[in-house]
């Protein structure tokens, strides 16, 4: 019997996805959700160890305290390096040396620049001793150089080493520390565990300006270029609530969640959402692989190869979103038992939370196709509506159905801010970032149009 033919269809397709921006945006991709999926399993070993460790109040204290490092880190650098992908590729794809390097120098000096009053702020507000407002000063400067940094390196074409160091050490170095404490004994203190916390982050830092010493290399020296600041500045904060809104988010939630339940059923919520993270992190990790070569496309004009990147993009977020579904479905409850038998009642919530992801995926990557084409106006108002429908629906849910309320509001105003991201696609860039680009895997050259 002959052999059976592969059809040229199905052989165009595999090789369209093996080769060039495909096949690298398909290695970025496993790479970085496998890094993502090992931090967020690190985070809940931390998370179990930490509770361990020290009292309840004391853990409160903790996240409180972390989550006031990252969220005024970004106050360190105006968030200038979220407009990496904006102006650095470009400016390299134009032999614009001297501007790229200008924005990789004034988005780090902003840091020494701001430290001092923004600590002073932090030292007014912050509770817990002088340990703990040092613990927290430090955290957030590594915090930011280490932020600032994996964008840099996005936009170079150096993306894993400047985001798996920053993925993995702070995970790595909690978990670590936390397990020798606990190992050895011993009786921590909120502002200890901070302090490993901002240990963490510089370490994400060192082996960051190590991996990328040659990448950074080239921009180096005099001559750099900073005429056009303020507009680095400018939509550097106007992309801020999408920072906040995706990298923060976990911290936004459980900040409005505090206002609505119980102590008992807020860390329900924290391990629920936690866990279902994981799904939605390997979501994001597609996008911020795939956004370097879309944003090339799209400066170079070429619709075609954009159209098929976005294609890809969704084909691989699919695939995973389905296993994760089934993982979750089929060992959710197991999960949730590691944390003890009282988060066994968070399962309702997590099911309601696994529509993040689903969300996530129908909608696609609109915030990457809003920044690569510098519509810092539409990112920001689909992120501060977002944030606002976030805000009083998990309040309102909240009050009214408690734990499952507090997870549906949460994927209602996520759910928000994603439709109206590509809805602004459609309507601004005549793009269509959804789930249902996946055809252009499908489509012959001839018929997909554009320029390639």
């Amino acid at each position: 019997m002959p052999m059976p033919v592969m059809q040229p269809k199905a052989e165009n397709f595999i090789k369209r996805i093996a080769k060039g921006d495909h096949g690298v945006g398909l290695l970025n991709s496993l790479l970085l959700v496998a890094a993502r999926i090992g931090s967020n399993l690190l985070a809940l070993v931390w998370t179990m160890l930490l509770v361990r460790l020290v009292r309840p109040e004391d853990s409160g204290a903790v996240f409180q305290a972390i989550a006031v490092a990252q969220i005024a880190s970004i106050l360190l650098t105006f968030n200038v390096e979220s407009a990496s992908m904006r102006f650095l590729v470009p400016a390299l794809h134009d032999g614009r040396r001297a501007e790229a390097a200008g924005f990789i120098r004034f988005n780090r000096l902003t840091i020494p620049l701001m430290l001092p009053p923004v600590a002073l702020g932090i030292a007014m507000v912050q509770q817990g001793g002088a340990g703990m407002i040092a613990a927290v000063i430090v955290a957030m400067a590594a915090t930011a150089m280490a932020r600032a940094t994996g964008r840099h390196a996005t936009a170079l074409g150096a993306m894993r080493q400047g985001l798996l160091p920053r993925l993995l050490a702070g995970p790595v170095v909690l978990s670590l520390g936390l397990g020798l404490a606990w190992a050895a004994g011993l009786a921590l203190q909120a502002w200890h565990v901070v302090a490993l916390f901002a240990l963490s982050e510089l370490t994400a830092a060192l082996i960051q300006q190590w991996l990328l010493r040659g990448a950074f290399a080239p921009l180096a020296g005099p001559g750099a270029r900073a005429r056009n600041r303020r507009q680095w500045v400018g939509l550097g904060l106007w992309m801020t609530p999408g920072l906040i809104m995706s990298e923060y988010r976990k911290s936004l939630l459980i900040a409005m969640a505090a206002l609505v339940l119980a102590g008992d059923d807020l860390s329900r919520f924290t391990v629920a959402f936690s866990i279902i993270n994981i799904l939605n992190f390997g979501v994001v990790a597609v996008d911020v692989a795939f956004s370097q070569p879309i944003a090339r496309a799209m400066v170079a004009g070429q619709p075609r190869r954009r159209d098929r990147l976005l294609a890809s993009s969704a084909a691989i977020k699919l695939g995973g979103l389905g296993l994760g579904v089934a993982l979750v479905l089929l060992a959710g409850e197991m999960a949730l038992g590691w944390f003890g038998p009282d988060y066994a009642p968070a399962l309702p919530a997590m099911l309601v939370l696994l529509l993040l992801p689903v969300s996530a995926v129908l909608a696609g990557p609109g915030a990457v196709l809003l920044t690569s084409a510098g519509r810092g106006r539409e990112d920001f108002l689909g992120n501060v509506i977002g944030g606002a429908v976030t805000v009083a629906a998990i309040c309102g849910l909240g009050a009214l159905g408690g734990l499952e309320g507090a997870a549906a509001g949460a994927v209602i105003g996520y759910a928000a801010a994603q439709a109206i991201m590509a809805w602004f696609c459609r309507a601004r860039l005549q793009i269509d970032p959804s789930i249902l680009t996946i055809r252009h895997l499908f489509a012959r050259p001839a018929a997909a149009g554009g320029a390639s």
